[in-house]
């Protein structure tokens, strides 16, 4: 009897000092405001300018690998070469010939503006794979792609089945050599 006395007394003094701990606290968190980035620059800019940096790696077991076909190719991207960048409600969207391939827009004001893969499975955040400005009608920017293993794990949520041999091969030989790349991008407003 004495025991169930004492849970009592705590469990009711653990709670008052919940309560009281909680209340009266102001919250001075900051409000979110409008993302910039989506005010005036919604639009379709024709790419004029796709440049991918380094162009060709070798690779342990594999050999010579054209970057520019492979990240453009449906292991990476899947969109072939850019032909156009949408931007419409805090999404880019590239399309090329092969396709499109859709990322998240953030705007901060120390990074500018960043371009994210979106979040899936148990990810706890959105990677960011690179970052664009627009000035004057002129869209200029970067995909940096990295962490090649990113590509091979979504493969099947994108396209409905398992990669061949050859893309997880190359995509792994390409994770586990650090290999980094980047496609620089231009382009002015149409729409």
């Amino acid at each position: 009897m004495n025991t169930k006395k004492w849970a009592s007394v705590l469990l009711l003094a653990g709670l008052t000092l919940g309560l009281s701990s909680c209340g009266g606290k102001e919250n001075n968190e900051p409000k979110p405001t409008p993302n910039p980035v989506v005010t005036g620059t919604d639009g379709t800019y024709t790419i004029s300018k796709v440049t991918v940096t380094p162009a060709e790696v070798t690779l342990d077991g594999i050999g010579k690998i054209n970057l520019t076909e492979f990240n453009f190719g449906e292991a990476v991207l899947g969109t072939g070469e850019f032909t156009q960048v949408t931007l419409k409600d805090n999404k880019i969207t590239f399309t090329g010939k092969q396709g499109t391939r859709e990322y998240e827009v953030q705007y901060d004001a120390k990074k500018g503006t960043t371009i994210h893969s979106a979040k899936h499975g148990a990810m706890p955040f959105a990677p960011k794979v690179g970052s664009f400005s627009i000035k004057d009608g002129k869209l200029s920017g970067q995909l940096d792609l990295s962490m090649y293993i990113m590509y091979l794990n979504s493969y099947k949520t994108r396209y409905g089945k398992s990669p061949s041999e050859e893309i997880t091969k190359i995509l792994t030989a390409l994770n586990e050599a650090k290999t980094e790349s980047t496609i620089a991008f231009e382009g002015t407003v149409t729409k």
